[in-house]
């Protein structure tokens, strides 16, 4: 799974799905069109079942591709106290689909995590446990009925600190009175056991937060984010939650991706790790602005990023893909689901208008002769 550091920007968001063989490319339509409207999360089941989550006109989007066009299906509307509600998560499994992000509760002052599932037919919101409230989730992962889903809280600070409320799902933004402002105040998990939401304990990190998570099982979880405007690891092992060490790094961590017990990955702006069974270590790839991973298995994986960076590796070396979008470098990758033989990707692109920034979609599908 893969998650971003938040963005400071608004607009029309979209997807791309790279088939890792393709030999063309041709566009796809946006999801929606209302202006602004963001794309953070993308989730694939098959060919005709691939799911994008975000917001769009301050309220959280859930829409649908079936292999032909995209269909936003009803679901439950955000409080109208929140500002900002949306999606910043998704995954699905054979049991369903989970949606997770949140909003900023303007008549309460605080951060309101935000939770739907869907079960074949219909979206419903589910209620998070309390342990979560005044936190937002940034992602979740889903392991068949079970689920794990990780965030991070807020907490305010003196004027001038760097303001990180979020003000749409995946956008920073100041949601604090005159004199104060907000930070990250800390990381959160919980876990989905087939029934109900359970608040794990995570070791206490001071303006830590959690931005993506994978796993190979309930009791196999990696999750990556940051304590300080630095990498930070977390690993479950089906009794407790620890943080584990990790080669240096300037710049959050904000994709995941895990193969095995012995094999996971993770990545951060230029940063891509890898996990052996024992200890992380620094490998070096033709990126320099990673956001999101995927892994189809240990020989086909897939970073991308800012600048439209997309690289591969096939187990032995990486190779650099041309961007499929045609703004080519300034095209933003935000984050990646995988199928046997497919990739999709979430994006954007900003373009400069007489008004001052656009955001534009960036939705494209490759093709095989």
């Amino acid at each position: 799974m893969n998650r971003r550091e938040t963005h400071d920007r608004a607009g029309v968001k979209g997807a791309v799905m790279v088939l890792p063989d393709a030999a063309a490319w041709r566009p796809i339509a946006p999801a929606v069109v209302e202006i602004p409207h963001m794309l953070n999360g993308v989730a694939a089941a098959s060919p005709e079942e691939i799911w994008v989550a975000g917001h769009a006109a301050q309220q959280p989007l859930l829409a649908r591709w079936d292999g032909t066009a995209w269909a936003v299906p009803p679901g439950p509307a955000a409080d109208a106290a929140l500002l900002g509600a949306g999606f910043q998560g998704i995954s699905r499994s054979s049991e369903g689909a989970i949606a997770v992000g949140g909003g900023f509760d303007r008549l309460a002052g605080t951060e309101v995590p935000l939770v739907q599932h869907w079960n074949g037919s219909s979206w419903a919101s589910w209620t998070a446990p309390d342990a979560a409230r005044d936190y937002v989730l940034t992602d979740v992962a889903m392991f068949g009925a079970e689920a794990w889903a990780v965030g991070h809280g807020f907490s305010w600070g003196p004027a001038g600190a760097a303001a990180s409320a979020v003000s749409g799902a995946g956008t920073a933004g100041t949601a604090a009175s005159a004199g104060s402002a907000t930070r990250p105040a800390g990381p959160v998990a919980i876990h989905w056991d087939g029934k109900a939401w359970h608040p794990e304990t995570t070791p206490p990190i001071a303006r830590g937060k959690l931005l993506a998570v994978s796993g190979t099982s309930p009791t196999d979880v990696w999750a990556v984010g940051a304590a300080d405007r630095a990498g930070l690891i977390m690993h479950y092992d089906g009794a407790s939650w620890a943080q584990v060490p990790s080669p240096s790094t300037r710049f959050p961590l904000t994709g995941v991706a895990a193969i095995a017990a012995d094999d996971a990955w993770a990545v951060g702006r230029d940063r891509v790790l890898r996990w052996n069974g024992r200890k992380w270590s620094r490998v070096k790839a033709p990126i320099t602005a990673a956001n999101t991973i995927t892994a189809l298995a240990p020989d086909d994986i897939w970073v991308a990023g800012g600048r439209g960076e997309l690289a591969h590796f096939d187990g032995r070396r990486w190779s650099v893909t041309a961007s499929p979008h045609p703004m080519g470098d300034t095209a933003v990758w935000l984050a990646s689901a995988s199928l046997p033989g497919s990739v999709w990707m979430v994006g954007s692109h900003q373009a400069t208008s007489a008004t001052g920034p656009v955001e534009s979609s960036i939705t494209a599908r490759s093709t095989e002769n």
